[in-house]
């Protein structure tokens, strides 16, 4: 599932044209996904934890895709329904953001009004 919600998201960019996106969502990716695997270490060992506002800041920076890599990978947030609940929604506005970025140039090819 999360493989084909980013690439989705992917699908949404490129039609959009604004590939420059890409690059700040790896970067962005991929620091969340070290804060995941850093706050499940801490977890385990008992150590100080990363904030949940920490996470949801990173997922909100264009970190969602590295948040759902994750916390599968780690096998961490994946029960804590109310930390969900936020990242899903991350994850919607996001989606929401670029479909109306790309929603101009695929009306275009489509023949379509823009709005």
């Amino acid at each position: 599932m999360t493989l084909i919600i980013i690439t989705l998201f992917l699908a949404l960019i490129m039609i959009s044209g604004q590939l420059v996106a890409l690059p700040v969502y790896l970067a962005a990716s991929l620091l969340t996904v070290l804060a995941f695997g850093l706050d499940k270490r801490r977890a385990l060992t008992g150590g100080y934890r990363l904030p949940e506002k920490l996470l949801h800041t990173l997922e909100l920076l264009g970190g969602w895709p590295g948040a759902l890599i994750g916390a599968r990978q780690f096998r961490h947030k994946t029960q804590k329904k109310s930390y969900l609940w936020v990242l899903f929604a991350i994850v919607l506005l996001h989606f929401l953001v670029w479909a109306a970025i790309a929603w101009p140039p695929l009306a275009a090819r489509l023949g379509l009004p823009a709005w």
